[in-house]
C-alpha cells in the first residue's frame, strides 16, 4: 500500500505546472545529452504581440511586437531594475508593418546604446537586449537594424548603409523618376553635374553643367516648337522657346512710333540731343529695320534723329548754301539697328547751327517713323 501511494505522488509532482525543478548542469528537451544549459531539439515559441495603438509601453510578457497602426508611434521600454528582478538579458523584437516611424523611448536617464531613443523607419526591424545597467549607463543594446557595418549598393543609385539611405550609387539599371505630378526640386547652393565631377572652366556662377566632351548633342528639348535651324529663344520672363533667326520681317506687321511729333529744331546753335516727343518700344533683342519720311523746309543746316547708344534712324545734309529755304532730301529713308536688350527707347534730333526752319515738313505727306524685327 505504501508503494503505490508514493508512485501516485511523485506522478503527481511530475505532472503538476506550479512545481519548478532546479538542477546543476544542462537541461535537454527532446535531447538525451544536452550540450548547452538550456538544448532544444525542436521548435522554439515565444509570445507574439500586434499592437496598433500609437502609444505603447513593453511589459513584462512581451518579446515580440508588430505595430499595424496608421500614424507615427511612441514605445517605451521599462525601466532598469537593480538586485532582486533585474532582467539582464531580456530580448524585445519589434516590427514596424507601417508606412510610419516608431520611436522607441529609454527611461530618463537611461540609453540605448548611449541614445535617448532610436527609430525603427517604415516596415523595418530591430532587437533590443537588456544590459542589466542601471542610471545612466546603457541599459539596451540594439542588436540588427542598423548596427551591420556592411554597405548595400542598389542597382538605382542609392547607397544603403545600414538604415541610411544615400544617393550617390552606381546606376547599374535603367531608373524612371515618375512624379505623379508633383514637382521635383534641386536646391541649395551647389550645382548640378552631368558627365562630370569636376566643374569646369568658365562655370563658377552655373547650376547646371552638361560635359559631353568632344561628342555632338549634349542637350536636347522638345516642345513642340523645335525645328531645324531654330534656336532657342527667351521672352521677358526667361521662358525659352525655338525660334527662326529670320522673321518674318517684310510681312505686314510694322510698328509704328508712338507719341506726337514735335519740332525740335527751334533751339540754339548745334543743338543735340533734342526732345522730339516720340519713342520706340522694342519687344525684343535683334536686329530692326526701320523706315521713315519727313520735309524739313529751311536754309542750309544738317539735321537728323537717332536714338541714343543705337545708331540714327533719319539724317539729311546741307549740300547747297542758298539764302532761301529749301526742301532737303531725300525724304523716305531705311536704316537696319541692332538692340541688345528690349525696351522703350525715346527719339532725340541733332542739328548744326542757329538757323530755324521757316517751315517744318510744309505741305508734305505727315512725318512717320516705322519698324519690323526680321532678326534675332
Amino acid at each position: 500500500m505504501f508503494k503505490i501511494s508514493t508512485k501516485l505522488i511523485f506522478a503527481m509532482i511530475a505532472l503538476s505546472p506550479a512545481i519548478a525543478f532546479a538542477q546543476a548542469g544542462n537541461v535537454g528537451v527532446n535531447t538525451v545529452n544536452p550540450g548547452s544549459t538550456m538544448d532544444i531539439n525542436g521548435s522554439l515559441a515565444a509570445n507574439y504581440k500586434a499592437v496598433t495603438t500609437a502609444t505603447y509601453n513593453l511589459v513584462l510578457s512581451d518579446f515580440h511586437v508588430s505595430y499595424n497602426g496608421s500614424s507615427d508611434a511612441v514605445f517605451g521600454l521599462p525601466p532598469s531594475v537593480s538586485g532582486v528582478g533585474n532582467f539582464k538579458g531580456r530580448i524585445y523584437r519589434i516590427k514596424n508593418n507601417t508606412n510610419f516611424k516608431i520611436t522607441v523611448n529609454a527611461v530618463a536617464p537611461e540609453t540605448i546604446n548611449g541614445n535617448a531613443s532610436i527609430s525603427v523607419p517604415a516596415n523595418q526591424s530591430v532587437e533590443l537586449v537588456s544590459t542589466g545597467l542601471t542610471g545612466t549607463n546603457s541599459t539596451w543594446e540594439k542588436m540588427s537594424a542598423g548596427a551591420l557595418a556592411t554597405t548595400t549598393t542598389a542597382s538605382n543609385g542609392l547607397t544603403l548603409f545600414g538604415t541610411d539611405v544615400k544617393l550617390g550609387g552606381t546606376l547599374s539599371q535603367p531608373t524612371d523618376i515618375a512624379t505623379a505630378g508633383n514637382n521635383l526640386s534641386i536646391n541649395g547652393t551647389g550645382k548640378v553635374l552631368v558627365g562630370t565631377n569636376t566643374v569646369p572652366a568658365g562655370a563658377a556662377s552655373a547650376k547646371i553643367v552638361i560635359d559631353n566632351g568632344t561628342t555632338n548633342g549634349a542637350l536636347q528639348i522638345k516642345d513642340g516648337t523645335q525645328q531645324l535651324g531654330y534656336v532657342l529663344t527667351s521672352d521677358a520672363n526667361g521662358l525659352a522657346t525655338w525660334s527662326s533667326t529670320v522673321t518674318t520681317a517684310f510681312a505686314d506687321n510694322w510698328t509704328s512710333y508712338t507719341g506726337t511729333l514735335v519740332n525740335p529744331f527751334t533751339g540754339n546753335s548745334g543743338g543735340d540731343n533734342l526732345p522730339t516727343g516720340i519713342s520706340v518700344n522694342i519687344p525684343a533683342k535683334g536686329w530692326y529695320f526701320f523706315r521713315s519720311g519727313i520735309t524739313i523746309t529751311s536754309t542750309c543746316n544738317d539735321y537728323w534723329f537717332y536714338i541714343p547708344g543705337i545708331g540714327e534712324v533719319w539724317k539729311t545734309y546741307c549740300g547747297t548754301a542758298s539764302p532761301d529755304p529749301i526742301n532737303f532730301v531725300p525724304r523716305d529713308q531705311t536704316r537696319v539697328l541692332y538692340f541688345a536688350a528690349p525696351g522703350v527707347y525715346p527719339i532725340v534730333a541733332h542739328k548744326t547751327n542757329l538757323v530755324v526752319p521757316s517751315g517744318f515738313n510744309v505741305g508734305n505727306p505727315t512725318f512717320y517713323l516705322d519698324f519690323v524685327k526680321f532678326q534675332n
